[in-house]
């Protein structure tokens, strides 16, 4: 007695068409949803840094009960964070944090961000960091190792960060107040970026 066997059917040709073009519809609709989003996080990660760093050196100010001096130096494209022991709230001179010999003069003593520039993740530094924050300064912020404060209240400010280049400019604040307090914010002109929406800057 013979069987019918099932009969197996494969896709045509017209179906695997169909089927792939629907898929780089989708795929070419997701790429700039991931690339904003690939954007967000690591201006994310810079502004939690900076914040960190800041927080770290208000902490070595207290432990050491010394002047802690705080600066952003930029070169060219590249740019870092440094911190160093002062012996005076008025020091407008910025510690090298590029400089990666411990036994040179200017290294900064306390700490350095990034130690490789790749740590940066694309990130760019917005403006000048001597225009927005210790201000007459040359961009130095001394904090007060009694207060955890800022030794010179004039001296408040901000760090600004970009978004690596993409189809949308985000960007974060670090203000940092006469009190000390670090508060990542996003600028009134920036584009914005959902976990900041509330948070803008004043």
């Amino acid at each position: 007695m013979s069987k019918n066997k099932p009969s197996i059917r494969g896709f045509s040709l017209i179906e695997l068409m169909v089927t792939i073009a629907l898929l780089s519809i989708i795929l070419m609709a997701a790429v700039p949803s991931f690339n904003e989003f690939r954007q967000r996080g690591a201006l994310r990660g810079a502004t939690d840094q900076i914040v960190s760093f800041w927080a770290n050196a208000r902490f070595e100010s207290l432990k050491r009960n010394s002047l802690v001096k705080v600066s952003m130096s930029t070169n060219n494209t590249q740019y870092c964070m440094g911190a160093a022991v002062t012996n005076t709230a008025a020091d407008n001179s910025q510690c090298n944090c590029f400089e990666t010999n411990p036994g040179n003069t200017n290294f900064c003593d306390v700490g350095r961000y990034p130690v490789d520039q790749a740590e940066w993740k694309g990130i760019r530094y917005s403006g000048t960091p001597s225009d927005q924050i210790g201000k007459s300064k040359n961009g130095v912020v001394v904090i007060d190792p009694k207060r955890g404060g800022l030794a010179l209240p004039t001296s408040a400010g901000y760090w600004e960060l970009a978004s690596p280049a993409g189809s949308t400019d985000y960007r974060l604040r670090v203000n940092i107040d006469l009190f000390g307090r670090a508060v990542a914010c996003e600028p009134d002109a920036a584009s914005d970026m959902p976990q900041y929406t509330n948070r803008r800057c004043n």
